[in-house]
């Protein structure tokens, strides 16, 4: 009687916010959906999950009645990873994204559109807001707050030549309004408005380069 109170009760907290029980988390894994604990997970009712997408321990998805939330197969979202979208927002991920590895957060709220394509990246504890586009094999790397940003797509950071390669931001602090082309990178330490764009070979001197 008191296991039973306590799933009761367990339930009854994560419904009353929207939240998809224990129960109902593991019960996506007969669509393909990858929970590896179900306990310190959260996902909302109203968020989209692809088949493979994984989720590690701590990742949590929220999402309101009023705003869209997709993620596309194969994304994979660490325990340092938070996504919400609330107000009317949109947030898309791409497959095969990697979010959230060192920490990383994406924020839409109201008129926001958050667009992330495919093999995009964001870690080590970046922060996205606002209506950013992120092209596919795309990087927002390290402690950087990046709202209204627009990162062309390319190749994947695994693309051999890293001219090919999608929009990077990297370093630490802020980047508001920032536009990168593909094979580009900024290397930011506090506002990213001063620092050069740069391309990505400057960084890998030695890759081939393909036609």
């Amino acid at each position: 009687m008191i296991e039973s109170e306590f799933w009761q009760r367990l339930d009854g907290v994560r419904r009353a916010r929207g939240l998809l029980t224990p129960g109902e988390l593991m019960a996506l894994t007969e669509r393909g959906v990858v929970v590896l604990d179900p306990f310190s997970v959260l996902v909302s009712t109203w968020v989209r999950l692809g088949p493979e997408t994984v989720l590690y321990p701590g990742a949590a998805v929220e999402c309101d009645a009023r705003s869209r939330c997709v993620l596309q197969p194969g994304t994979v979202l660490y325990g340092g990873a938070r996504i919400t979208a609330s107000g009317g927002a949109l947030v898309t991920i791409g497959r095969g994204a990697l979010i959230g590895e060192g920490g990383a957060r994406i924020k839409a709220a109201g008129t926001d559109r958050m667009r992330l394509g495919d093999a995009v990246r964001i870690a080590n504890g970046a922060e996205l807001s606002g209506s950013c586009r992120l092209g596919d094999g795309s990087q927002v790397l390290g402690p950087i707050s990046a709202r209204a940003v627009e990162l062309a797509g390319g190749g994947s950071h695994a693309h051999p030549d890293p001219d090919g390669r999608g929009g990077v931001l990297k370093g630490f602090g802020r980047a508001h309004g920032i536009r990168v082309g593909v094979g580009e990178v900024v290397n930011g330490a506090g506002d990213f408005r001063a620092a050069p764009v740069e391309r990505q070979r400057a960084y890998h001197p030695d890759a081939p380069k393909l036609d």
